[in-house]
């Protein structure tokens, strides 16, 4: 007589079980890579879409006012171009101070405090334009003005005469679409017992908003066409991040090149985009450079040529000069 066999079911053994785990893990670990190298290309893409919309939105300006605008270094060039912006600038309205650039310079900072007032503005603003602060604004004033009452970038106050007096219309002459919250915020750069507000052109990065710092060119500011950055013919230009709100950038300086001489081994060092400008952004890494810039006999150099001074948080900045890539792209 025949005895009906049953079918037992076998399960996964200890070896089975710990080999597919593996496998799963390892596919994770792949698929978190490529995600988390898409996010990342992702990003720095935004990133370059917006250094190339504020380089054309430069040109823009260079097209409607024959020049590039000031980067608040250089007090001869800014005095210069606000006179050939407003040939009709009433100056004499301007505050006393020492200096034209110095009339200047508070006028701006009048200028922006005279909406602020309006509750959907930014109650309190004390906008400082005398130093580092000027250049990391630079980018916001020159593109996009004044803020109105609704606390939009709405071009500089509308009397030619006046342009830094407070009033209740513009010019609206605005070279780049500047939206408060999304490319610029007011950002406080001082304490919070004394603040000083700055508009800042930037991007998010991973929910951080990260500065897009504007360097003007050399060529045509000035009787030193050519500003090198041996010597000491450079002045100082440079962001030192360190003590402010921003504090994880590091220092922010303009880049080099070579210029070398026919039939010589080597060259004097020029700052690099001489006739145009420089915008730089500290990239993923949320950082420019460890390297702070030193005078006298120390002098740290950034060459793009040769890499001198270049350290790794500058490798991921992107530059408009490395066609709105990281600037390691462009490194020997």
């Amino acid at each position: 007589m025949k005895t009906r066999q049953t079918k037992t079911r076998r399960g996964f053994t200890l070896v089975e079980l710990l080999t597919v785990i593996a496998i799963i893990g390892i596919l994770v670990t792949i698929i978190s890579v490529a995600v988390a190298a898409a996010m990342s290309a992702a990003q720095r893409g935004r990133i370059a879409v917006q250094m190339s919309q504020i380089a054309m939105a430069l040109d823009r300006y260079k097209a409607e006012f024959g020049e590039y605008p000031p980067d608040m270094f250089d007090d001869e060039a800014l005095v210069r171009h606000v006179r050939k912006r407003w040939p009709g600038l009433d100056w004499e309205r301007l505050p006393a101070e020492d200096s034209d650039a110095e009339k200047v310079r508070l006028a701006i900072n009048l200028g922006y405090n005279g909406n602020a007032t309006s509750p959907a503005a930014y109650p309190g603003l004390n906008t400082d334009f005398s130093g580092e602060q000027a250049v990391l604004g630079s980018l916001a004033l020159w593109l996009g003005g004044f803020p109105n009452f609704d606390g939009q970038l709405s071009g500089f106050y509308a009397d030619p005469r006046n342009p830094f007096t407070p009033s209740d219309t513009f010019d609206n002459k605005t070279f780049l679409d500047l939206k408060i919250g999304n490319n610029v915020r007011f950002e406080n750069l001082g304490t919070a017992t004394d603040p000083i507000y700055i508009p800042v052109v930037g991007t998010l990065v991973r929910d951080d908003f990260l500065p897009i710092v504007y360097f003007r060119g050399r060529a045509g500011c000035g009787p030193d066409a050519y500003t090198f950055m041996q010597e000491g013919k450079l002045e100082v230009k440079q962001l030192d991040f360190t003590d402010s709100l921003f504090s994880e950038l590091g220092f922010c300086v303009p880049y080099a090149e070579e210029e070398v001489t026919p039939g010589t081994s080597g060259g004097a060092v020029r700052w690099k985009n001489p006739s145009t400008f420089q915008l730089i952004h500290p990239g993923l890494d949320r950082r420019f450079s460890d390297v702070e810039w030193l005078h006298g006999n120390n002098k740290t150099y950034r060459i793009i040529k040769t890499g001198e001074g270049i350290e790794l948080p500058d490798l991921d900045n992107i530059t408009n000069f490395s066609d709105n890539k990281e600037l390691k792209s462009i490194l020997p």
